[in-house]
């Protein structure tokens, strides 16, 4: 757990800087609602993911090949905070850099989801088609709508399904732990 909660740390400190550089440069950016959508998805994935693992705390014993499994989707979640935000920021053009540059993390979004998913009924012998790995399979197949295109209106309507998913998974999924 250490191990997760230090990633799953690293991750929610890279989304919170380059908040706070968003304020501090808030005059020279050109936000686009849409990319704030998917910082606020990424910071619930993150607790989301710690959330989730925490219930793996009992778990007596591990193999090597399962921490990584494990470790998968904290990692591939700080990769992609680390890559929310375009550097420098001063001057970015937030609509720009979330079609361009950043583009190709939706790749990175489905490779996550897949090793996420698969950690469990891998490592632990759980069910993968159980209801509440629905979250994940939704992703998935929306993440590769985005990857494999530019189409504004798909991202316009796919990013805030994911944050609104997510929201609805940690509720009705896994609102408590023990």
């Amino acid at each position: 757990m250490v191990l997760v909660s230090i990633i799953i740390g690293l991750g929610i400190a890279e989304i919170l800087k380059g908040i706070a550089q968003l304020f501090r440069h808030r005059d020279s950016i050109s936000i686009f609602w849409v990319h704030i959508v998917l910082i606020v998805f990424v910071f619930t994935a993150l607790l989301q993911q710690w959330w989730e693992i925490w219930g793996l705390h009992d778990v007596i014993d591990w193999t090597f090949a399962g921490l990584l499994l494990m470790l998968s989707g904290p990692i591939g979640l700080f990769l992609i905070a680390h890559l929310l935000f375009p550097q420098p920021l001063r001057n970015a053009d937030f609509e720009d850099y979330y079609f361009g540059a950043m583009h190709p993390i939706w790749w990175l979004a489905i490779l996550t989801v897949v090793l996420a998913t698969l950690f469990r009924p891998i490592i632990t012998g759980d069910e993968l088609f159980v209801i509440d790995n629905m979250t994940s399979m939704f992703s998935f197949l929306g993440f590769a709508v985005l990857a494999l295109t530019k189409n504004r209106l798909a991202h316009m309507i796919l990013v805030p399904a994911f944050t609104g998913a997510i929201v609805w998974d940690i509720l009705a999924m896994s609102f408590t732990i023990s």
